[in-house]
């Protein structure tokens, strides 16, 4: 088995049939899959200086093994299967290869009309939640939601979708939602919590942080009608001003 070092990633080398190793140890590749099981892009992912870095398996073998590639180069695969990375398996090509490639090879299905209907219905549900926070106060709707499905949902979606990796989805995820809260809180008609904390983490992915969609809005002020504090005073026994 011969390493060859990998010209644009220090420490780093990897076979013609795509094993890799990094500072002499091995390194594991990512092949990973997206929410419906379809196969996603292979990638290698290293740590340097506290943060994740990411790199398609397939171009670091290709630039390390084939013939005349360039940085500009887009890859396609011979089989079809992107988790088969061996140098045999790589095509060199341009953007318009790789469009024709990706046009033919694509197995896309658009949502069919129930999974249509579920998503307007939880743009429905969520809208609704802001409202009766808006009218009460109360956020047990929304805790609730967070807890049953939307934390859940983009673990899978920082994972699965956009290749966070865990330890960091660990971390971003729970940003999110809080960043998420603190706009609901300062009045801001938030009507899609699922497409809100996506894009957040989109930005993370692409920038390193949450982008002008996580600036928190100027607080407004919520009048809540017939709000009863009489259960505070009973609670907390708070005795009045003189």
């Amino acid at each position: 088995m011969t390493f060859k070092k990998v010209p644009s990633v220090e420490g780093l080398e990897c076979t013609i049939d795509g094993e890799f190793r990094y500072k002499g140890k091995p390194k594991k590749v990512l092949f990973c899959y997206v929410v419906n099981g379809r196969k996603a892009t292979a990638r290698i992912v290293i740590m340097i200086n506290g943060k994740s870095r990411y790199w398609q398996a397939a171009k670091l073998v290709a630039e390390t093994w084939k013939r005349g590639y360039e940085a500009t180069d887009c890859i396609i695969y011979k089989d079809g299967n992107c988790h088969n990375i061996s140098s045999a398996n790589l095509i060199l090509t341009d953007e318009k290869g790789y469009s024709e490639y990706m046009r033919r090879n694509s197995k896309h299905v658009a949502a069919n009309i129930e999974e249509r209907k579920r998503k307007l219905q939880l743009v429905i549900d969520e809208a609704s939640m802001t409202l009766n926070y808006f009218k009460t106060l109360k956020m047990d709707e929304i805790n609730l939601h967070v807890q049953n499905y939307l934390y859940r949902c983009l673990m899978t979606y920082s994972i699965n979708t956009i290749y966070l990796g865990e330890k960091t989805a660990l971390e971003v995820v729970p940003e999110a939602i809080a960043r998420m809260y603190e706009c609901i809180m300062n009045g801001m008609c938030l009507y899609n919590y699922e497409r809100y904390c996506k894009k957040l983490l989109l930005n993370f992915k692409k920038t390193g942080s949450f982008g002008l969609t996580g600036n928190v809005p100027k607080p407004i002020q919520i009048n809540v009608e017939q709000l009863n504090l009489d259960c505070l005073w009973e609670r907390y026994k708070v005795s009045k001003l003189r």
